[in-house]
């Protein structure tokens, strides 16, 4: 009986393509901006990662720290990604709306479309590249 549960289980989970991992990393990622956690966000970068505001990962962080401490509650909405995939390398353009604010009611929404760079390290998918509009 357990085996068949498994074997059942197993057949209904979706498999772990390329295209299934980016999408998961960048799902952890808005939670990680949700949950203003910066290791869990600062994990998913990669080790070369830049874009034209912050030209290395330590930058990077500081911003998300300004943007913390600027915004008590974020949320974050993924509408659309078109994903291309490159044996190793991935481009991702998505359709973004980001809110915050200091109390209940968001101080700032705006809509972004957000292109970025992936790289797969050791099997796991790393972004690389950020840019947005």
């Amino acid at each position: 009986m357990v085996l068949w549960l498994v074997l059942l289980t197993a057949g209904c989970s979706e498999p772990e393509t390329d295209d299934f991992m980016i999408r998961q990393q960048i799902n952890r990622l808005q939670e990680a901006i949700e949950d203003h956690s910066r290791g869990d966000f600062m994990a998913i970068i990669d080790q070369d990662y830049q874009d034209r505001l912050n030209p290395d990962r330590k930058a990077l962080q500081r911003m998300l720290l300004g943007f913390f401490l600027r915004y008590r509650d974020i949320s974050v909405l993924v509408t659309h990604s078109a994903i291309s995939i490159q044996a190793i390398r991935a481009e991702v353009v998505s359709q973004v709306v980001i809110s915050g604010g200091q109390g209940i009611i968001p101080d700032n929404a705006r809509h972004y479309q957000v292109t970025s760079c992936w790289k797969k390290v050791s099997g796991e998918w790393l972004l690389n590249c950020l840019e947005w509009q």
